[in-house]
């Protein structure tokens, strides 16, 4: 059995430092404190099971022995699906404690990262740490049922899997190898995250370069003169197009931009302009209408893994060109799941 560092009360625990979890969508860091854990324990009297997250309300019991309504978030459903976590183990008027980050705004919400079932199976969220018992139930990582395989005869055409590692856009910033201007290092501390102008909330689609942090499954489809890339969240489909860039000189700039492909080998090559997005990452940087892409995918020789290099230019952002790097892999029977966003 694992259990909390921390003393379980029926309302809060005292908070205690932990490994940070895995975060795959952007309410999490913006909203909550990812450094802290809270324990709350009391009675499910709403339920909704959709995405963006999970979401239910608890009656809980305070100190006075009053009781305070509770809100309570978590991790998309798609990405429940694929573990086994069904909407089936919580049900209104169940009993269960949640493990989670507070909230920087108020004091009755929390990011649930563990959840203690009345029964005594725990079901991991969002992390794959048990806190009280090993009768667990998900894994608590951005995974999906099934083993990577490798086949090299598909190319780059069907679905890739996370590996896990995401495409870190938001800690740029931290990294003294990537040369910010002055400007983005003032931008990003003027941010203010609980800003009700922060994009990164609700249902609105995001942007290039920031949507390839997605961490679920995505698809590439071969439609001769344009490839599309399907990717989960938000339901999103990026057109790749296959033509020289003068063909699509008409295009206006949009939250995607304008992609233009084609291959070095085995390597699909983007590059992509006229991205009308402006938040670069979920850490106040802001990129300019001058930005450009180049991207990188390569599918490793065996099949089983695709590779990813993206350079990033922005005058506004870095003094010189910023290098990322991240990988999928293939695993036989995935898909893209419809993400059905509803705020």
């Amino acid at each position: 059995m694992t259990n909390s560092k921390c003393e379980s009360a029926s309302l809060l625990a005292g908070l205690c430092l932990l490994p940070l979890a895995s975060f795959a969508h952007h309410a999490a860091q913006v909203t909550y404190h990812t450094d802290q854990i809270i324990e709350v324990e009391g009675e499910i009297t709403s339920l909704v099971w959709r995405n963006p997250h999970i979401r239910f309300t608890m009656n809980v019991p305070d100190a006075q022995g009053r009781t305070v309504l509770w809100n309570v978030e978590s991790i998309p459903v798609t990405r429940l699906t694929r573990v086994g976590v069904s909407a089936d183990l919580v049900s209104v008027g169940q009993t269960v404690t949640v493990a989670g980050f507070p909230s920087r705004r108020s004091t009755t919400d929390v990011y649930a990262i563990n959840l203690l079932l009345a029964d005594g199976r725990e079901v991991l969220l969002d992390t794959p740490v048990a806190r009280w018992t090993d009768d667990t139930v998900g894994t608590g990582e951005d995974q999906t049922p099934g083993s990577a395989s490798a086949d090299s005869s598909l190319g780059l055409f069907r679905v890739w899997s996370t590996d896990g590692v995401p495409l870190a856009l938001g800690s740029m910033a931290r990294n003294e190898s990537f040369r910010l201007t002055e400007e983005a290092r003032a931008a990003e501390a003027a941010w203010d995250p609980l800003s009700l102008d922060n994009p990164f909330r609700g249902c609105s689609p995001k942007g290039m370069p920031n949507i390839m942090e997605q961490p679920n499954p995505m698809q590439f489809v071969d439609q001769g003169d344009e490839i599309l890339l399907r990717m989960e969240e938000y339901d999103t489909v990026r057109a790749i197009s296959m033509r020289p860039a003068s063909a699509d000189e008409a295009l206006p700039p949009s939250i995607l931009g304008r992609s233009v492909g084609h291959w070095d080998g085995a390597t699909l090559v983007v590059d992509t302009d006229r991205i009308s997005w402006i938040y670069f990452n979920q850490r106040g940087l802001r990129q300019s209408e001058a930005i450009g892409l180049v991207e990188r995918f390569t599918p490793s020789e065996d099949g089983a893994r695709l590779d990813y290099e993206l350079t990033i230019t922005d005058p506004a952002l870095f003094t010189e060109p910023a290098v990322l790097t991240k990988s999928w892999v293939w695993v036989p029977g995935d898909e893209v799941l419809p993400f059905d966003c509803t705020e």
